[in-house]
């Protein structure tokens, strides 16, 4: 009979209560109402604010991790022999009993590399937080006009993308890292199988002797008092590693079945990597997007026949911009701009196919299929962000929530407070800020004339400020 027997396991640090079920769809659905109530003043800025400040702890936490990613293991790795099991092997009992008490088994080998790790499952919930926040960008610029109001407000939305924009790049390049996770083993006596999960219940230094990982997992089954001192039925090797921002007895370890409710990265992983260049793929698409949405709006063109980004200035100014086009076609088609020319000019134009191929391929001509087509691909761009950027944010969350579905059960149920509290402290901020809608309606005759004192002072002191600048545009 084999002195121990290895088994493939999973190590892992679950999903932070933070980012657990209850606050992420809370998150979307935050983002769903600030979409919907886009209109409002104070409702938007209740929903907007609350995902804003979610999403912007996930950036950070995005900043975190790849500021600590490591190029190599911070354990050093090695070679364990272990007894050679073949693979019709009884265990002393039926095969079947042998494959349900060590699903994931070591067999036909006489050696493992040992290279201790574990993987972040936060790297999944960061990524579909502050990537769906950033795809949501695109709707709301082009469609909220509360947003648009005041220069100042949507100063602090765009350094909110900005932030979005920075957490998804740090984000996307992060998560990769969890596919490159080393294969993580779990060393057992053949008579006592492990229950199922494990939590790290803390590493006990003089369980690693000296460098070796081989001497250390001999040690521990040559010497039965050892084996018992660990507190556990297996030995992990994982245990013995550490994350930044999280607790180490926090990890779990598992093998490496998924039938237990944990995850068979080693299968799963596969099928995700399909998707993969897709979502890189989205990021980088809405970005030019973003870019070019923005460069119309902070630096329009004279020339351009696309007043704004916005979509009710477009709609509003349909049929301007229709004729123009049409305009501007024509004038590319002919090879001259028809704008500011007179007949006496468009009587000495050449004439004939000698006439035709000289405009054509003139750079005039160029110019004005250039001009053509610049406001052809804004307008596209336009389009795609109203229209197809929804469809992109939904299609993205499904695909996310699925791949994190595979992450395991969520470490607290919906009625722990750790679930709830953030949607009752939402229900509390509502009401505050509909009592302080309300306040003149509640106020007092004094309340009201030391409000109106306040709000003369503030004007005055607009005026002053209106004409002093408008004195130095003046100047």
């Amino acid at each position: 009979m084999a002195l121990f027997v290895a088994q493939e396991a999973i190590c892992a640090y679950p999903i932070s209560t933070i980012y657990d079920t209850c606050p992420r769809y809370l998150f979307y659905a935050l983002l769903l109402a600030s979409c919907a109530t886009r209109w409002t003043g104070w409702l938007a800025d209740v929903f907007l604010g609350t995902a804003a400040t979610y999403a912007g702890t996930a950036a950070f936490q995005a900043f975190i991790l790849i500021a600590s990613r490591r190029g190599k293991p911070s354990v050093p790795a090695g070679l364990v022999s272990i007894p050679n099991i073949p693979s019709n092997t009884t265990l002393d009992a039926t095969a079947a009993a042998a494959a349900d008490l060590f699903p994931a088994l070591v067999t036909d080998t006489d050696e493992v590399q040992v290279t201790p790790a574990a993987l972040e499952l936060d790297a999944d919930a960061v990524l579909a937080i502050v990537v769906t926040g950033y795809l949501v960008f695109l709707p709301l610029q082009c469609w909220s006009r509360v947003l648009r109001q005041q220069n100042a407000r949507y100063l602090l939305f765009s350094l909110w993308n900005a932030l979005m924009l920075a957490g998804s790049v740090c984000a996307l390049v992060y998560w990769p890292t969890l596919s490159r996770t080393p294969r993580q083993y779990m060393f057992c006596y053949p008579d006592f199988p492990p229950d199922g999960t494990e939590y790290n219940g803390g590493w006990v230094a003089s369980f690693r002797r000296s460098d070796s990982w081989n001497e250390s997992v001999w040690g521990v089954f040559e010497n039965r008092s050892r084996w018992e001192e660990l507190g556990d039925l297996c030995f992990y090797p994982c245990f013995n590693t550490s994350q930044i921002l999280r607790q180490q007895t926090t990890m779990v370890a598992v093998a490496a079945t998924g039938d237990d409710g944990g995850v068979h990265r080693h299968l799963f992983w596969g099928r995700v990597e399909d998707f993969k260049p897709y979502v890189y793929a989205l990021v980088v698409l809405c970005v030019i997007l973003n870019f070019v949405l923005l460069l119309v709006e902070f630096v329009p063109s004279r020339r351009s026949r696309i007043p704004s980004s916005r979509v009710w200035i477009v709609w509003k100014k349909r049929k301007q911009i229709w004729t123009g086009l049409k305009c501007d076609f024509r004038s590319a088609l002919a090879g001259e701009s028809t704008e500011g020319v007179t007949d006496e000019a468009k009587a000495r134009t050449k004439k004939g196919l000698r006439g035709r191929i000289q405009r054509a391929v003139s750079i005039q001509s160029l110019k004005l299929w250039l001009r053509l087509a610049i406001d052809i691909f804004i307008l596209i761009c336009l389009i795609f962000s109203v229209v197809v950027s929804p469809f992109t944010v939904i299609a993205f969350v499904i695909w996310i929530e699925y791949y994190i579905h595979h992450d395991g059960p969520n470490q607290e149920s919906p009625q722990q407070i750790g679930q709830w509290s953030p949607l009752l402290a939402i229900g509390l901020l509502l009401i505050s800020a509909a009592i302080l809608k309300l306040k003149y309606r509640m106020a007092s005759v004094k309340e009201i004339d030391c409000e109106i004192a306040d709000t003369k002072q503030l004007l005055n002191r607009l005026e002053t400020m209106k004409n002093e600048r408008e004195k130095g545009n003046e100047a």
